[in-house]
């Protein structure tokens, strides 16, 4: 056993090492985690054999929870507003157009039949927002552009998954229809939103109730919630990554204590678990076995991640107030990332006739898109003129970045057993100093024959 924690705790040191290497030959994050996992697999100098399938999927679902939650937790409501309508255009109704124009050039340039086409084209049909934003970096782009692909990328995972159950129906009973396939897809994406949207309205109210005070308890809180969330959802046959990222928005956009500290948390979590998963399907590829697709995963790169790309979101955005610079960068951001590698073992895990195949030639098209798009995407971006270099920062603090400089906040409920009492009547936990009061827009010097009231928000420091 020690042996193995030794292995993991290197791997682990080794990816944090590959971040440096990735930032000085601006290679992305995702190639270099799949690198690091290739490098200790079977063909790599690790030697480690690995070839279950089960298990990466599992573990790439389970980081999946923790990636999407997280991106809706950061997701600004202000933003879903300004981009509803074209983002969700994308992600939806994109994703269906995506996976047929890609499963018909797909089927006349392969040997896969045309259900194993569809299926391939659905598990390539979704984009990848962490790869998009990692490339972009502090570079300034368009906020309306940005928030475009960012919600477009957060929300299309669940369409896609969808299309993928319903596809891998069709391999298992000749009794589908596209008529139940219709309602399936409604019933996961209905369900979805309703369970989502419960838990994004109970999730704080509920850690409110049972007077969680410790930021640790609120953030294992909200994972108890991801949990129950997509499980519910997925036990009543609706769509759990759907449900994760409607609640994780609406927690996001709620006023509530420790919140900074609790995103901080989850983007800890959601790093580590992209690490690993990045690293475990980078393991369960064969390197030897990639170079028999090469010409053939090159054309169809082309085809599906550039023309068809481009063709969708013309078509979508059409009715919308796009440039054509803005579309086509819109276009060209939509990288491939881990989540159609993780898709693709579903084809091994359920048995399907050319399974191998298509996880190799996803993950070659990964790895293309990843390289072509991610690499040029910002030089891109400056060519079309989309970047605001000129936008001067906000420099003012605001009050909830202050909880980053150990400084926290408190916000007093009706429930709060600070309310109706004088500061110098409370009894504080040791350490606990008030710096300050705010009530409503002004703030209030926290002396002591001061009385506090529901809906005040304490700033104190603690030792």
């Amino acid at each position: 056993m020690g042996v193995e924690i030794l292995i993991v705790g290197i791997i682990i040191l080794v990816s944090l090492f590959s971040i440096r290497v990735s930032k000085r030959l601006e290679i992305p994050l995702l190639i270099m985690f799949l690198l690091v996992g290739m490098l200790a697999g079977s063909e790599g100098i690790g030697g480690i054999y690995f070839d279950n399938a089960s298990m990466a999927q599992n573990i790439g679902s389970l980081a999946l929870i923790f990636i999407i939650f997280s991106g809706g937790l950061e997701t600004k409501k202000e933003d879903v507003k300004s981009s509803f309508y074209p983002s969700c255009t994308l992600a939806t109704i994109g994703v269906l157009l995506t996976a047929i124009l890609s499963g018909i050039i797909v089927y006349y340039l392969t040997g896969f039949t045309l259900k194993e086409s569809l299926l391939f084209s659905a598990m390539v049909s979704s984009t990848d927002a962490a790869a998009v934003m990692s490339m972009l970096g502090d570079s300034k782009l368009k906020k309306k552009i940005k928030s475009v692909v960012e919600i477009e990328s957060g929300s299309n995972d669940p369409m896609a998954y969808a299309l993928i159950l319903f596809l891998i129906s069709f391999f298992k009973s000749d009794d589908t229809s596209l008529l139940s396939g219709s309602i399936f897809l409604l019933k996961q994406i209905g369900l979805g939103i309703l369970v989502g949207y419960c838990f994004g309205k109970i999730t704080l109210p509920l850690a409110s109730y049972m007077k969680i005070v410790r930021e640790e308890f609120l953030t294992i809180h909200l994972i108890a919630v991801v949990f129950m969330c997509f499980g519910l959802a997925t036990v009543i046959e609706g769509n759990g990554y759907l449900a994760i990222y409607i609640a994780g928005i609406m927690i996001g956009n709620e006023k509530f204590n420790f919140k900074l500290n609790s995103i901080r948390n989850m983007r800890l979590i959601t790093w580590f678990m992209q690490i690993t998963m990045f690293v475990i399907l980078g393991l369960l590829v064969f390197p030897s076995q990639l170079l028999d697709y090469i010409y053939i995963g090159s054309l169809l790169s082309i085809l599906m991640i550039v023309v068809v790309r481009i063709v969708v979101v013309y078509g979508l955005l059409w009715p919308f107030n796009f440039t054509n610079k803005e579309k086509f960068f819109i276009s060209w951001a939509g990288l491939k990332g881990a989540v159609p590698i993780i898709f693709s073992t579903m084809a091994i895990t359920e048995g399907l006739t050319n399974a191998q195949g298509i996880f190799n030639l996803t993950f070659y098209i990964v790895v293309f898109s990843v390289l072509l798009q991610g690499m040029t995407l910002k030089s891109v971006g400056k060519k079309l003129g989309l970047f605001d270099e000129s936008e001067s920062e906000d420099k003012e603090i605001e009050v909830d970045e202050l909880e980053e400089l150990a400084i926290k906040k408190m916000i007093l409920d009706n429930d709060s057993e600070y309310i109706n009492k004088q500061i110098k009547d409370l009894e504080l936990p040791k350490g606990m100093l008030i710096i300050s009061v705010k009530r409503e827009s002004s703030y209030i010097t926290p002396k002591g024959d001061i009385v506090l009231l529901a809906g005040d928000i304490i700033l104190f420091s603690q030792n």
